[in-house]
């Protein structure tokens, strides 16, 4: 599959009937495993928001159906929420919005203090669609980046492995993260996971390797 084509194939995935509502109603809440995973990802999102200081501007992409908005707004003067599926954004509670791929945003250079990527780059099969991300997201900040991936050393992925996996995530190792990243001009300053060594799940904060002036 080449770089670009598996992101309009996403898209068309969240716009489906009834994801977006089950999205913005009991994804995360509707047990208490999804309710630990939550408070799990809001602490370390949290946490990493007041380690980089003062923030003016900040983008939510992709914003889902704003899981993160509260906290986001709790720590930044603005908020742009950006999500590629128009049904996501219609149950978005967030004042800024707007309809764009994370891969081609339409902002210009270093406008963002941060940006926050959450739950998209397991998603991408090859190298250069999780780059093509990346990339874009070295191009609009100025300096800080919070994003996911899934852990290929998790006993989640090694189940999906072993069961072969259809579902169209894709589980890579740090290392490769690491290179994958660095090619696009970030350094990782600090990695937690939901359980380690038993979820997918990993958090990581980056920072620009030359951070700019906005």
């Amino acid at each position: 599959m080449g770089t670009n084509e598996r992101f309009p194939g996403l898209r068309a995935e969240y716009e489906a009937g009834g994801r977006a509502e089950h999205y913005s109603g009991g994804r995360w809440s509707g047990t208490a495993h999804a309710r630990r995973t939550d408070r799990r990802e809001q602490g370390i999102v949290a946490a990493w928001l007041d380690r980089c200081g003062a923030l003016d501007r900040v983008l939510d992409v992709p914003c889902g159906a704003g899981r993160f908005a509260p906290l986001l707004a709790s720590r930044a003067r603005r908020v742009l929420a950006v999500d590629a599926a128009r049904a996501m954004l219609l149950h978005g509670d967030d004042a800024d919005r707007a309809q764009a791929s994370a891969h081609a945003l339409p902002f210009r250079p270093a406008c963002f203090d941060l940006v926050l990527c959450s739950r998209l780059l397991h998603h991408f099969s090859e190298p250069e669609q999780r780059r093509a991300v990346l990339g874009e997201l070295a191009r609009v900040s100025a300096r800080w980046l919070i994003a996911s991936h899934f852990d290929r050393a998790s006993l989640q992925a090694w189940r999906s492995r072993l069961r072969r996996r259809a579902d169209g995530r894709h589980a890579i190792t740090v290392a490769e993260f690491r290179r994958e990243a660095e090619a696009c001009g970030w350094i990782e300053r600090d990695r937690a996971w939901i359980a380690r060594g038993v979820s997918e799940q990993t958090w990581v904060l980056l920072e620009l390797s030359e951070p700019k002036t906005r």
